[in-house]
């Protein structure tokens, strides 16, 4: 990007305080001679501007002037017009060596031409010329090492070549000469949500981790069903146990039966066992090689989360990157530290963090942020199910019937509402109750109640949702009370409504306008 180049004349601006540069020498006089007359006379300009380098260049390595900042403050003023970048840097750095009270005044100079080259530089990405688009972005950074741009964009494209560590090596410089300029926020998240991603795709990539990946699965599945093996065991143990407590027999056939299925179960089991022990050598080798290098992609996640921890779908990533290094108990502390408990965070990010910790599996780190969201909002529906959920998955019998009753109050006609209380019932034991409400998940609950938005408008809020009915006669007119909370969970708005008579598998539309301006839930209830 060398070259001069005709125009209007320009105004000479000369160097501003405190950079009081003296020429020093009279060929550096000579030179800043021509550079003002050639801004000032564009038809000389390619002339003036030859002489005023050729002179400065005759000083410097002639004239012993390399010690002199006046020499190295013009020559890299000669290079700003002539556009060129490496030339500028070098001279530039040489005159502040020599002259630091010139640094305000060289930067605005380093500016001027940082706009010209990064703007040829990101011209010529979107052209798809690579290697120009690296050559003018890799001159911008080192004009202007502060701003992040050209690094973020270097990154970019050594990402688009699948070039993994240049990419990492660049979107990491982006990320630190953004620092904590809010100016600079955008290109930060860009650059760090950047870096998290190619430390995934390198983790991916990585011989060791994908061998500790099927080591992983093959225990893991085999884990699966030794718990399934090991729960209906422990069923059958505990029927026989009651029967002999009652004094009751099974008629020959079905204690036969009974038997055999005892035995097949106790059976799974020492295999199950035997199985898991067997690969337990395996699983130690493979995970110890694997789990340090999951920490880049762990440091760079958490990273990124905590500089936006309001960039919560990052947040099944990290999780993820835990329960595959094998180090899930770790997952809630990573999480608390980036959602400190101690610190006021909204409850949408706290929720949505969480549900982000649920799909990744790692329930006991979701279950953990979740609870402190619904501590909050204690009427939120999708918080109390994803909660309720990640009770169930971590088999919680204290918590989980606490949690799906409440649910049940403000959600009674929702099979997932059901679901959830008969599997409350089911952990504790109480399987005539958990039967009870499995029958009218499946069958007795004809019209169910989907709720699927509410948001504010113009007039207040707005409530949408559909009723169903999944039976094969027309289900009765159902009528329906809501009521509208606000944060502190007191009723302000009421509306009833009623569903008409719905044809066996049809649906009805449900929508409410409600009048507020603080309404932070709902719930309802058959009236």
């Amino acid at each position: 990007m060398q070259g001069g180049a005709g125009g209007a004349p320009q105004e000479w601006v000369p160097p501003q305080p405190p950079c009081d540069v003296k020429a020093g020498h009279f060929r550096v006089t000579s030179a800043i001679v021509d550079l003002q007359n050639a801004a000032s006379k564009p038809n000389a300009r390619e002339r003036l501007l030859k002489d005023a380098n050729d002179v400065l260049t005759r000083a410097i390595t002639q004239d012993k002037q390399d010690k002199n900042a006046g020499a190295w403050y013009y020559l890299g003023r000669y290079y700003v017009e002539v556009k060129d970048a490496p030339g500028a840097d070098t001279a530039f750095q040489r005159a502040v060596a020599l002259a630091p009270q010139c640094k305000d005044d060289i930067d605005r100079h380093r500016e001027r031409l940082w706009i010209d080259v990064i703007n040829h530089g990101l011209s010529s990405w979107q052209e798809n010329k690579l290697d120009s688009a690296k050559l003018f972005l890799r001159q911008a950074a080192a004009l202007r090492p502060s701003h992040p741009r050209a690094f973020l964009a270097l990154g970019q494209i050594y990402e688009s070549e699948n070039k993994v560590d240049s990419a990492s090596a660049y979107l990491s410089q982006a990320a630190a000469a953004a620092g904590s300029d809010t100016a600079f926020a955008a290109l930060k998240k860009d650059a760090l949500a950047g870096s998290a991603r190619l430390n995934i795709r390198r983790l991916q990539g990585d011989p060791a981790v994908q061998r500790w990946q099927r080591t992983r699965f093959t225990r893991d599945s085999v884990q699966r069903q030794l718990t399934v093996d090991s729960t209906v065991l422990s069923r059958i143990e505990a029927s026989s146990a009651s029967r002999r407590a009652r004094g009751a027999r099974l008629a020959p056939s079905d204690q036969q039966s009974f038997s055999r299925d005892s035995t097949a179960r106790a059976k799974a089991v020492a295999d199950r066992r035997a199985a898991l022990a067997a690969v337990a050598g395996t699983v130690a080798r493979d995970s110890g090689a694997a789990a340090p290098l999951f920490d880049p992609a762990i440091k760079a996640y958490r990273a990124y989360l905590g500089a936006y921890p309001e960039a919560t779908d990052a947040v099944t990533g990290l999780a993820t990157l835990y329960i595959q290094s094998g180090r899930g108990a770790e997952a809630s502390a990573a999480l608390d530290s980036i959602y400190p408990p101690d610190r006021k965070t909204d409850p949408a990010v706290i929720i949505e963090a969480g549900e982000g910790a649920m799909r990744a599996n790692a329930f006991a780190a979701g279950a953990r942020l979740l609870e402190r969201a619904v501590a909050q909002r204690s009427y939120d529906r999708d918080a109390l199910t994803a909660l309720a959920n990640g009770y169930q998955a971590l088999r919680d019998s204290a918590h989980l019937l606490p949690m799906a009753q409440r649910l049940q109050a403000i959600d009674p006609l929702s099979r997932t509402t059901l679901r959830l209380v008969a599997a409350g019932w089911d952990l504790r034991g109480r399987r005539d109750s958990a039967q009870k409400y499995r029958d009218l998940a499946e069958t007795g609950l004809q019209v169910e109640i989907t709720i699927s938005d509410f948001r504010p408008d113009s007039s207040g809020y707005v409530l949408e949702g559909v009723a169903s009915n999944a039976g094969g006669t027309a289900s009765p007119v159902q009528r329906l009370t809501f009521e509208f909370l606000d944060a502190t969970g007191h009723v302000q708005v009421t509306q009833s409504m009623e569903v008409p008579q719905l044809p066996p598998q049809g649906s009805q539309p449900i929508q409410l306008r409600v009048p507020g301006t603080a309404l932070v839930a709902w719930r309802y209830r058959p009236s």
